[in-house]
C-alpha cells in the first residue's frame, strides 16, 4: 500500500509540474513577457516544481536528508538517466551554445554543491550566494540569447501544447498545479519515509532513488515525449537548465528556509558523483556536439551502477 500512495504522489508531482508549465506560459505571454522568459525561466522552474515542493517540505519538516538526497539524486537522474534514455532513443545535439555556457554552468554549480557539502552544513547565508548564483545564470543566459529568434527557443515551452490559454485559465493552472505539487511532495515525503523504516535503511538512500526518480519524472516525460518524434533539439539545454536550478535555486531556497546538515553519505560520495557525471555529460557532449545512442547506453548504464552502490552503501542487500 506503500508504494501506491507513492506513486499517487509522484502522479500529483508530474500533473503539477505540466499544470504551471502551461499556465505560467500562457500567464507570461499575457503579461507580454520576452519569450526568452518564457522558455528558461518558466521551463526550468516547471520541469524542477516537484524537488523544489518536495525539498522546502523537507526543509521546513527538519528533513534534511531527503531534501538534500531529493536534490543530489534527481539532478544525478537527469544527467545519467535522461540523457542516457534520450540519447538512446534519439540522438541528441548538444550545440557550442549548450555545451560552453549550459554544461560549463553545471560543473560550477555542481562543484559549488561539493564544496558547502564537504563543509557538514549549509548556512542560511549560504543559500543565499547559492541564489544568487542562479540569477547570474539567467543573466548569463539572457544575455547570449539577446536576440536569439523565438522559435529557436525549447519548442514545448513555446508552442505550450499547441494551445493558447487566456490570464483567468493560466492563473487556474497555476494554481491546481501548485495544489498537486503540495499534497505530491507530502504523499511522496511520508510513504518514502515509512518505506525507508520498513526496509531499515537510511532516509538518504531513499531520497537519493525512490524519491529523485519519482522527482524526475518531468524531464523523462519531455525527453521520450522529444525522443518520439523526433524532436530532441533544444532538450539538452533545457534539462541542463532544471539540473542548475535544481543545484542553485531549489537548493539555495531550501538552506534559506532552514540552515541544513549535511550526512556523511551525502557529502563523501554522492555529491561529489553529481560533479563527476557534469564533467563526464560535458565531455561526452564535445566529441560531434551531440550525444549518440552509444554513449546513452554508457550513461544508462552509470545510473544503474550508481543505483547499485546506493543500495550496497545503505545495506539494502542484507534486508532484502
Amino acid at each position: 500500500m506503500s508504494y501506491a500512495f507513492l506513486c499517487l504522489g509522484f502522479l500529483l508531482l508530474l500533473i503539477g509540474s505540466e499544470a504551471v508549465l502551461r499556465g505560467g506560459v500562457g500567464l507570461f505571454r499575457a503579461l507580454g513577457l520576452p519569450s526568452f522568459f518564457v522558455a528558461v525561466l518558466i521551463g526550468a522552474f516547471a520541469m524542477s516544481a516537484p524537488e523544489l515542493s518536495v525539498a522546502m517540505q523537507a526543509s521546513v519538516r527538519s528533513m534534511p536528508d531527503i531534501a538534500l538526497g531529493d536534490i543530489a539524486g534527481s539532478s544525478i537522474a537527469n544527467i545519467l538517466l535522461v540523457f542516457g534514455l534520450g540519447a538512446l532513443l534519439h540522438p541528441m545535439p548538444a550545440p557550442p551554445r549548450t555545451v560552453f555556457r549550459d554544461s560549463f554552468s553545471l560543473i560550477v554549480a555542481s562543484f559549488a554543491f561539493v564544496f558547502v557539502a564537504l563543509n557538514g552544513y549549509i548556512a542560511q547565508a549560504v543559500g543565499g550566494c547559492l541564489l544568487a548564483g542562479w540569477f547570474g545564470y539567467l543573466v548569463l543566459a539572457y544575455v547570449t540569447d539577446w536576440g536569439r529568434p523565438a522559435h529557436l527557443l525549447p519548442s514545448d515551452v513555446q508552442t505550450n501544447g499547441g494551445r493558447e490559454y487566456g490570464g483567468a485559465l493560466s492563473i487556474f493552472l497555476v494554481a491546481v498545479g501548485v495544489v498537486c505539487l503540495f499534497f505530491g511532495a507530502r504523499l511522496a515525503i511520508d510513504f518514502a519515509l515509512l518505506i525507508a523504516r520498513n526496509f531499515q535503511v537510511p532516509q538518504t538512500a531513499v531520497a537519493l532513488t525512490l524519491v529523485a526518480f519519482g522527482t524526475s519524472l518531468p524531464e523523462l516525460v519531455a525527453i521520450l515525449r522529444g525522443a518520439g518524434r523526433n524532436g530532441t533539439n533544444g532538450m539538452s539545454g533545457k534539462i541542463i537548465a532544471s539540473s542548475i536550478f535544481n543545484i542553485l535555486f531549489v537548493l539555495g531556497i531550501s538552506a534559506l528556509l532552514r540552515p541544513m546538515s549535511v550526512s556523511p553519505m551525502l557529502g563523501g560520495f554522492d555529491v561529489p558523483i553529481l560533479a563527476v557525471c557534469a564533467v563526464l555529460l560535458s565531455v561526452l557532449m564535445l566529441f560531434g556536439w551531440r550525444l549518440t545512442r552509444f554513449q546513452g547506453a554508457l550513461l544508462l548504464a552509470g545510473y544503474v551502477f550508481y543505483i547499485a552502490s546506493v543500495g550496497l552503501r545503505s545495506g539494502i542487500h542484507l534486508h532484502g
